[in-house]
């Protein structure tokens, strides 16, 4: 295989070997991106969650099949050092043993990941989502095998972005990770409790609710997705917890969650004299229920 007269076959297995691997690298980084999208709920006004969640597999399985053919086009290098059993046993190579085998270790996390997408619903959303985590770790050691074994990442011009691209993955997390979250949950929640003195009632649509699991990880308290498939959930809803089902509202592709406050009833004022017309004048209104989302029985 040549691609330019002046190649070698050596040179020309490497250079279609390390732009499969800068490519598979960029897209990886562009899908655990679009993995936290998808997971914390972003842009689910704006885009349905089908299509998100497509366009996150479509990467991932492209970024995936670029990082195995740049890990198998190094078997066909007439002098390179790399092994079949290299491809599968991490540091067994014994040029590069730690630079070749963090890049297995994480090629074989994201392969994994990669398959466990359609299992979602049998592993169950709890355990799939801590399996989904390792994403972050893949992605650190692909960092480290880039940075390792890399001979054209020398460069402080390919280096820097390289290093960025793996430092704003990490910032990212540790923003959206479960322990921020619940605290800045815990902060917001505890100031909007203290206007908030009523339970509510909350109620999914069985035919419409898709087992996501959005919902159980904004309000784990009252949700929960069985390992069976099935959705089983608190109807009534306390105070504290009204924050975290109004986000689990929101944040529900298929709008199967409605939740209601328990309403309250509201009395006219007493009849009073008035200039114009008295309270016996006027035409009746049919009371109204007043509920923290919409009215019912009024306009």
């Amino acid at each position: 295989m040549v691609i330019a007269p002046d190649c070698t076959a050596a040179q020309s297995v490497h250079l279609v070997a390390h732009t499969a691997g800068f490519l598979s690298y960029l897209l990886l980084w562009v899908t655990i991106l679009w993995g936290m999208m998808l997971g914390r709920g972003w842009a689910m006004t704006r885009f349905k969650h089908s299509q998100l969640y497509a366009t996150h597999m479509t990467l991932a399985l492209t970024a995936m099949t670029l990082g195995w053919v740049h890990a198998f086009t190094q078997l066909a290098n007439p002098v390179g050092t790399v092994r079949l059993i290299d491809e599968f046993v991490p540091f067994a190579n014994g040029r590069d043993p730690i630079g070749i085998g963090v890049g297995v270790l994480a090629a074989e996390i994201m392969t994994a990941l990669l398959i466990s997408m359609p299992l979602q619903r049998i592993l169950g959303y709890g355990r799939w989502r801590a399996l989904h985590s390792l994403a972050y770790a893949a992605f650190t050691l692909l960092t480290g095998h880039l940075l390792l074994s890399g001979s054209h990442v020398g460069p402080l011009f390919v280096k820097i972005p390289v290093l960025l691209m793996w430092l704003s993955t990490v910032v990212l997390w540790l923003g959206v990770s479960d322990w921020a979250l619940k605290r800045k949950r815990a902060i917001t929640d505890r100031a909007s409790n203290r206007l908030r003195g009523q339970t509510a009632e909350v109620v999914v649509d069985a035919g419409r609710c898709t087992r996501d699991g959005f919902c159980e990880r904004e309000a784990p308290e009252i949700f929960e997705l069985r390992a069976d498939g099935r959705l089983g959930y608190r109807s009534t809803v306390p105070p504290e917890e009204i924050e975290a089902v109004a986000r689990a509202v929101r944040l529900c592709p298929a709008r199967a969650i409605r939740m209601n406050r328990a309403g309250s009833r509201v009395y006219m004022p007493k009849n009073e004299t008035v200039e114009t017309e008295t309270a016996a004048d006027r035409p009746k209104e049919t009371l109204a229920n007043v509920t923290g989302f919409h009215r019912r029985g009024g306009k």
